[in-house]
């Protein structure tokens, strides 16, 4: 009876011992796996990934949004000043018909396409005169000097010579011959002239949009057709 007391208060004693130290062993593991240096870097990794990935995001979706609505922009501004069927000045600009120019007559104005335009004679040979041309020439009428609209003056008098009827520019005295050559004045070089298109019927287009420096062969320029009037 002695023995069997004894062996169960041993038994007794011996089992909250025995939780106890699993108790603390689980703890002391606990801790340790805590403590772990890989284990806490890991689980301060996996925040600090996500965050940046996040900010990644955010950036590249507003520059993105700006390139999209910087290139939208670009486009309606392109998109409304892009020219389509430019009319007057700087587009074709119709002139009439050949029979409306009789040969040798004064320059006609065109105010829609801001030229001047005559059927020259070739047989003039006034110091104001066609300078041997035939044909139909436009002038621009703008000056090559400062840009001051240029008149068909016909009173008007030049120092080099006896004739009446010059361009003379009215800003600085710059003077030309119905064919457009700088006489006399300041101005760089000759009127400027336009392209001319004649079609089969007499119908003359001047393309505004073409100019080209005026010089010593303006002359050259005239356009010549079958139904201008001799």
């Amino acid at each position: 009876m002695t023995n069997e007391t004894e062996m169960t208060e041993v038994d007794s004693v011996d089992e909250p011992i025995s939780q106890t130290t699993v108790w603390r062993e689980a703890v002391v593991a606990r801790r340790t796996e805590l403590t772990d240096p890989e284990t806490v870097s890991a689980t301060q990794a996996a925040p600090l990934e996500q965050d940046v990935s996040r900010r990644n995001f955010i950036r590249a979706s507003f520059w993105s949004g700006l390139g999209v609505t910087i290139l939208g922009s670009l486009g309606l501004f392109l998109d409304f000043f892009w020219p389509r069927n430019v009319k007057g000045f700087g587009g074709p600009v119709p002139a009439g018909n050949v029979a409306d120019y009789p040969r040798g007559a004064p320059p006609v104005a065109n105010q829609e396409g801001q030229f001047w335009i005559a059927n020259l004679d070739p047989n003039d040979s006034a110091d104001n005169g066609t300078d041997g041309a035939s044909g139909l020439i436009a002038l621009w009428r703008k000056c090559p000097h400062l840009g001051c609209t240029v008149p068909w003056s016909p009173n008007a008098s030049a120092d080099i010579s006896s004739e009446v009827g010059w361009f003379k520019c009215p800003c600085h005295g710059s003077t030309y011959t119905r064919s457009g050559i700088r006489v006399f004045g300041p101005a760089p070089r000759s009127m400027d002239t336009m392209k001319i298109d004649i079609d089969d019927a007499g119908n003359i287009t001047v393309q505004t949009g073409e100019v080209m420096p005026g010089g010593p062969d303006n002359p050259d320029r005239a356009v010549d057709h079958p139904l201008l009037p001799s």
